[in-house]
């Protein structure tokens, strides 16, 4: 099993890499299964691939934002 203390990314790969491996294992038993079940997990893989990339451009892009904001403290509290 994958520990979660690990990036999202690396934790994605370890798990898909754990996944073929299982999936060599039971490859002799039924090779028609496994060679469908390694198409679907290219697939998921591709999505789940795209789907960190987005997430890396938003928070690169919150990092941006965050830095552009401005503090507003002055004169807010002058009596």
């Amino acid at each position: 099993m994958v520990t979660m203390t690990k990036d999202s990314s690396e934790q994605i790969d370890e798990l898909f890499v754990s996944i073929r491996l299982q999936l060599l294992q039971i490859r002799q038993s039924d090779p028609e299964i496994v060679e469908e079940l390694k198409s679907l997990l290219t697939q998921l893989e591709d999505s789940v691939e795209s789907l960190v990339i987005d997430s890396l451009r938003l928070k690169s892009l919150e990092k941006a934002a965050e830095k552009k904001k401005v503090p507003r403290k002055r004169g807010s509290q002058s009596k």
